[in-house]
């Protein structure tokens, strides 16, 4: 099976060399990824205008531009094999809840499934660990082979490993749950350039979320690993039900 391999934190963070390397052993693995960190991005793809992609080898390249742009090019630019799975992460911070609407990460494997390709987003709750996220990429590997067969076409299924995962710390450990909902505070810098014009910066925002059950943010805070699979239809299938049967 050929894996696609990308993020949204750079080419250089540690999640994505680790998937590199811990998944290399079992699968054939091609890596493109942005050249510097390109988070919060969604589904953001460049169109009309070039983009700077470097090959590393055979099988790594570095692309200038946004995690989609990383998709859209290895599975149509002939720099690699046919793909048969697309994995975005291994995210610094977490994704959940409404988080899927912003994050770089699952848009990368929103833009898989959006293309027939069975995607998976994964992102950890450590930042910065010593390990260089090992443990995580290990457990996706662990992951792939019980689960890779159930992702259906058009489904991105979002996996998201706490800091610390209870009882055996295995992928045993695993819920499924539905996306929780995510509250945002939001607090912009300005700083006066001159009159009438100032500059406004958000240095990001104060997280918080629903106390829900059944729901990832749930199961993660529990330490269980949780994961959602996500469909690309967002119609809100009961509501326009009921407004054509009005």
């Amino acid at each position: 099976m050929n894996l696609l391999i990308t993020n949204d934190d750079g080419i250089s963070s540690a999640g994505i060399k680790a998937l590199e390397r811990v998944l290399g052993k079992s699968y054939k693995t091609y890596l493109i990824a942005p050249l510097k960190e390109r988070s919060v991005t969604s589904m953001a793809l460049t169109v009309f205008q070039g983009m700077r992609v470097e090959r590393i080898n055979d099988n790594h390249y570095i692309a200038d531009g946004f995690p989609v742009d990383c998709v859209n090019i290895g599975l149509y630019a002939e720099i690699f094999p046919k793909i048969d799975f697309v994995i975005s992460g291994i995210n610094r911070g977490v994704n959940m809840g409404y988080d899927v609407h912003y994050s770089g990460t699952v848009g990368a494997a929103k833009h898989g499934a959006l293309h027939g390709i069975p995607s998976l987003a994964v992102s950890s709750g450590r930042i910065d660990p010593e390990d260089g996220y090992e443990k995580e990429a290990e457990l996706v590997l662990t992951f792939l082979e019980t689960y890779k067969s159930q992702i259906q076409s058009g489904e991105i299924w979002n996996l998201n490993f706490p800091p610390e995962i209870s009882g055996t710390g295995t992928i045993s450990e695993l819920v499924f749950t539905r996306l929780g909902r995510r509250r945002y505070s939001e607090k912009y810098e300005k700083k006066q350039i001159i009159e009438g014009v100032s500059e406004f910066q958000l240095n990001g925002s104060l997280l918080g979320h629903d106390e829900e059950t059944g729901t990832d943010f749930e199961a993660y805070y529990q330490g269980k690993i949780p994961v959602t699979p996500i469909q690309l239809d967002l119609t809100e299938k009961n509501r326009l039900k009921e407004l054509q049967t009005k």
